[in-house]
């Protein structure tokens, strides 16, 4: 599966009506009542395709590893009220359906979905559409890691990690056409440790973001995005630079 295009919005938290504002350039449907969360996928989707052309045909993988917490949170603040009365949209919002809205934007046909594996989600759902699409069940793909920032809650109750304190959208969108590529996903395989994935490649391997290691082929031919999971549980992506 070869990658065509990129798109990387990582920062600090940001008000909702910032990512309203920017998506009133890109598309039309009715977002008025969407949460962060969901503007964050649509943005983020839309400016990776922004001005290119695909397939009507294209699969949408969201990525989320916490999925929409503000919402969450807010409807159980809610709840634990006297009168425990739900805001209609505040408890629809948890239902994390980015993808519907991506779809609508785009006017696509394919099959679309949210998916979450903890600190593996965006390789698992990368690997879904890995699969879909060399097995010509979509014809492209646009596979995405979203994340609120986790700025609001209480330091104690936060995962680890600087990153949990920024908005992220980050997106490749992909098919099987080597034309032009940018990058080739040559293979995805798992380990039970990141110790056995190191033996089998005779090497030592770092864990890095998916992004940072698509830029690494810019300098090399090959390269290795390593993730483990909660237990331990190791998978890695093997990145190769194309030759046109």
């Amino acid at each position: 599966m070869y990658i065509h295009h990129t798109y990387e919005l990582l920062e600090p938290t940001q008000e909702l009506s910032l990512y309203k504002q920017h998506l009133l350039a890109l598309c039309k449907i009715n977002l008025r009542r969407a949460n962060k969360f969901n503007l964050l996928a649509v943005y983020g989707a839309l400016s990776c395709l922004q001005n290119k052309s695909f397939s009507s045909n294209i699969g949408i993988y969201v990525a989320t590893e916490h999925g929409a917490v503000e919402s969450l949170v807010s409807v159980l603040e809610q709840v634990s009220k006297g009168d425990g009365i739900i805001m209609p949209f505040d408890f629809l919002g948890i239902n994390t359906n980015a993808s519907f809205y991506i779809a609508q934007a785009l006017k696509a046909k394919g099959k679309h979905m949210v998916l979450s594996a903890h600190h593996q989600s965006f390789e698992k759902a990368l690997e879904l559409a890995y699969f879909d699409v060399i097995y010509a069940d979509v014809k492209d793909a646009l596979i995405g890691h979203v994340e609120t920032s986790l700025e609001f809650l209480n330091p104690q109750h936060r995962p680890c990690g600087e990153e949990v304190c920024l908005d992220k959208s980050c997106w490749i969108y992909a098919n099987q056409n080597p034309t032009n590529a940018l990058a080739k996903i040559e293979r995805i395989e798992s380990f039970e440790s990141i110790e056995k994935a190191e033996e089998h490649y005779s090497t030592t391997l770092t864990l890095t973001s998916f992004w940072e290691q698509l830029k690494r082929l810019k300098e090399k031919e090959t390269s290795l995005h390593v993730k483990s999971d909660e237990c331990g549980k190791c998978m890695v992506i093997t990145l190769i630079k194309p030759h046109n």
